[in-house]
C-alpha cells in the first residue's frame, strides 16, 4: 500500500506543472517569458537559474507597492515562478492570480538546477 501511494504521489509531482521547465527557459531565451525566483535573499546566495529575476515572496506579502514593482519587472511577458521546492511559488501564483496577474509555477530550484543553467552568485 505504501508503495502504491508513493508511486501515485511521484506521478502527480511529475505532472504538477503544465509547462516543462526547459520550454519555459527557451521562452525566456526568446524574450517571450520571465522566470521569477520568489526565494528569500539568504536562499539565492548559492545561485539562481540563469536569466531569472528575483522577487521574493516576502515583498509580495508585505510591501504595499509590490504590484507596480512586479509589473515593471515582468512587463507583458509570460510569467513562470519558482522557489526552493515549489510551495511558495504556488502561494505567490495564487496571490498574483487574486491581483489579476497570470503566472505559472514551474517548481523548485532544487529540481530546476539539475536541468537548467545556473548562475553562481558567489555570495556565501
Amino acid at each position: 500500500m505504501k508503495k502504491l501511494i508513493a508511486m501515485i504521489l511521484t506521478a502527480l509531482s511529475l505532472n504538477a506543472y503544465s509547462t516543462d521547465p526547459k520550454t519555459a527557459y527557451d521562452m525566456v531565451q526568446k524574450g517571450e517569458a520571465v522566470i521569477i525566483d520568489v526565494r528569500e535573499e539568504d536562499e539565492i546566495k548559492s545561485g539562481m537559474i540563469k536569466n531569472a529575476k528575483w522577487f521574493p515572496l516576502s515583498k509580495i506579502t508585505k510591501d504595499k507597492t509590490w504590484k507596480e514593482d512586479f509589473k515593471q519587472l515582468v512587463g507583458d511577458k509570460t510569467i513562470f515562478l519558482h522557489c526552493r521546492s515549489g510551495a511558495r511559488s504556488e502561494k505567490a501564483m495564487n496571490i498574483l492570480k487574486e491581483n489579476g496577474i497570470t503566472s505559472e509555477n514551474i517548481g523548485g530550484y532544487e529540481s530546476l538546477k539539475k536541468i537548467l543553467p545556473v548562475r553562481e552568485l558567489g555570495i556565501r
